[in-house]
């Protein structure tokens, strides 16, 4: 089953040679390598908020195995001569536009074993798809093998919480979430031959830095944009080092900027990131 980072071969820090596999498909795989990266984080987090013993054992594992994921698919993207692009959205970006952070178990059972078997159903599809790169295959295969784990596990909590709450209760969580995974997919299809489209870089919205930044430190915290205090202190808002990890990826991601190390430890307060980020809009 689930192989470790020790099995894959570690990269030896030489200049990738030449793209064996499209622009298109570059993209692609990067989307695939950030979407992982998400989940990891969002598992991880999840992991330190559950109340449930057992569930935090779930979601660390988990967490870990998606963490392995990224690597493999940073791995594969080496190997067919390529550098990972750094993509401005993941999977995870839109189902959160559409539902939020999970509020309780269900939710969060709900949502994962939703998502975990969009990404078996799409990984097999790809697999199928004519002139697909024998290392993008193997890479597929062996994630695909991975997953069957995480649905079985999720699967158990599910029919436990079904025994206990009612069935019906389950069944109308999870076809809430399917019918927004449908939406999600189906979003993205269209982009399939030009996917640099909707995960590229994207154009600054006419939005003020401000108004930006007090949505996306909403969305990513999980609060009302009301709650967004600027010149509170971070830690006074409740932000915890792993949270901070969440909202400096999500700003970054939403203003195509990335932050020095410096920069992140001198920010004391939203208003010095979005200070920041003015600097940045000048260089």
């Amino acid at each position: 089953m689930a192989s470790s980072i020790a099995s894959l071969a570690p990269f030896d820090g030489e200049t990738p040679g030449t793209l064996e596999i499209s622009e298109n498909e570059l993209w692609l795989l990067s989307y695939y390598r950030e979407s992982e990266l998400a989940g990891a984080l969002l598992m991880g987090r999840l992991a330190r908020e559950t109340d449930d013993d057992d569930l935090r054992v779930r979601l660390t594992e988990h967490c870990a195995e998606e963490a392995r994921h990224a690597w493999a698919w940073t791995e594969c993207i080496q190997k067919v001569g390529g550098t990972p692009r750094k993509v401005s959205e993941t999977y995870q970006t839109r189902y959160h536009a559409a539902v939020g952070n999970p509020t309780n178990l269900l939710e969060v059972l709900a949502l994962t074993q939703i998502f975990e078997r969009r990404v078996v159903r799409h990984f097999r599809a790809h697999l199928s798809w004519p002139g697909t790169h024998p290392e993008i295959k193997r890479t597929l295969q062996q994630l695909i093998d991975e997953e069957a784990g995480h649905i079985r596990w999720v699967k158990d909590r599910l029919d436990d919480y079904a025994a206990a709450n009612g069935k019906a209760v389950v069944d109308e969580m999870m076809d809430r979430f399917k019918r927004i995974d449908e939406d999600v997919y189906n979003g993205l299809k269209q982009y399939a031959h030009c996917f640099e489209q909707v995960v590229g870089p994207k154009k600054p919205a006419d939005e003020s830095i401000e108004h930006r930044l007090r949505r996306t430190a909403a969305e990513s915290l999980g609060h009302e944009e009301s709650e967004i205090r600027f010149d509170a202190s971070l830690t006074e808002m409740g932000i915890d080092s792993l949270d901070l990890v969440v909202l400096m990826m999500a700003v970054e991601e939403e203003f195509q900027v990335e932050f020095s190390r410096e920069e992140q430890t001198n920010m004391r307060t939203l208003r010095d990131v979005a200070s920041a980020l003015d600097r940045h809009a000048l260089t």
